[in-house]
């Protein structure tokens, strides 16, 4: 993973928040991702700058659940999302 703290959306993901969620379309590949609200919300706070350590704790302080838990699962998303290249490191 890139030692970059900070991410931004990459410029072919068109995404809008659903009522369940968020959709991601990879306008390059016309790949189609589905995502929970957790999962909507980490995308937005990652795309929007902040760093995962600050979209995790912000995280822990919603939903009450334990931080490494939510940092663990935090990390995988981002993993893959940098995998299907669809956060940049800035």
């Amino acid at each position: 993973m890139p030692k970059a703290t900070r991410y931004r959306h990459a410029a072919h993901a068109s995404w809008r928040f659903v009522d369940d969620g968020a959709v991601i379309l990879d306008t390059r590949s016309s790949g189609y991702y589905s995502l929970d609200v957790v999962a909507a919300e980490i995308w937005e706070r990652l795309g929007k700058g902040e760093s995962l350590e600050q979209a995790v704790a912000a995280l822990v302080r919603r939903y009450g659940e334990p931080a490494a838990r939510v940092e663990a699962d935090a990390r995988e998303f981002l993993r893959e999302l940098l995998a299907e290249r669809l956060l940049e490191p800035v």
